[in-house]
């Protein structure tokens, strides 16, 4: 009589766990400061060509010490507003005050979500791809923390635009907030789902951590920008709903886009094989 063996089901351990951690927040902080620097340069090389400026590399660089340099907390742009609406230059102040928005941070996305799409798994290594869904989240989510979080106030980015156009921030408020809504709806129903599986292959651990960390950069750490900075009221409120609400709603999200994108959600890499890197 033969035997009936039975064995324990054996679940796929996650591999390199560590420097998958180790990877992700190396990248976060290197997309991070690539995407700061192209929103305050963007503003900058703007002064410059119109004449408000005159060396546009020229930024306020604060001081070198570990959260700075890390964070870029204490650098801004170095754009003299004061001159430009003496000057009577009002659409000029608002061009500078957009461009940080437009530039350095919707073009940045809008040039990441091509890569990534345009990509199969067999021309790029999966880290290089990651690293390009961090810098896509970056410009993305910046975004986000213009508008809406940060639009309904009294002074920076979206505030100097108001003024140079001479509009309500309310009014301003749909106008700006809708291109933040598309670039967020993208990022998650065209690169999310349907890159969520190939990208973060390896084991639980991975697309786990991966989705945390998507939800508290996009909504946590941008989302919570209102809270800071004496912004205002509207502004904390808006954060306050980013923070509790957004944030975990886009981690469960995140869990939930292996199986969306399985199942055809969207069309990407989807579960291509090979070994996780």
């Amino acid at each position: 009589m033969d035997r009936i063996m039975t064995e324990t089901p054996v679940f796929p351990r996650d591999q390199a766990v560590p420097r998958f951690v180790a990877e992700t927040v190396l990248f976060v902080f290197l997309a991070h400061a690539l995407a700061f620097f192209l929103h305050e340069y963007s503003h900058a090389v703007t002064a410059w060509l119109l004449g408000f400026k005159a060396d546009p590399l020229a930024l306020h660089y604060g001081h070198a010490d570990i959260v700075n340099i890390l964070l870029q907390r204490e650098i801004d742009e170095n754009v003299a507003y004061g001159p430009i609406y003496a000057a009577h230059r009002d659409g000029a102040a608002a061009l500078i005050a957009l461009s940080g928005m437009a530039l350095g941070n919707g073009a940045l996305y809008v040039l990441c979500f091509w890569c990534i799409r345009r990509v199969r798994p067999r021309d790029m290594n999966r880290p290089a791809v990651r690293f390009l869904f961090w810098l896509a989240l970056m410009g993305a989510a910046n975004l986000w923390s213009y508008a809406p979080i940060r639009t309904i106030t009294t002074h920076g980015d979206m505030a100097e635009m108001a003024r140079g156009l001479h509009m309500s921030p309310w009014l301003l408020l749909p106008l700006v907030t809708l291109p933040s809504i598309l670039a967020m709806y993208s990022f998650f129903f065209r690169l999310v789902v349907p890159n969520w599986a190939w990208l973060f292959a390896g084991g639980p651990a991975r697309p786990v951590f991966a989705a945390a960390m998507t939800g508290l950069l996009y909504f946590g750490f941008f989302g919570a920008a209102g809270l800071f900075g004496s912004y205002g009221d509207v502004c904390a409120l808006l954060s306050i709903v980013s923070l509790f609400v957004l944030f975990p709603l886009s981690v469960v999200f995140c869990l939930l886009a292996t199986g969306m994108g399985v199942i055809g959600f969207g069309q990407g890499h989807g579960q291509d094989g090979g070994a996780p890197v």
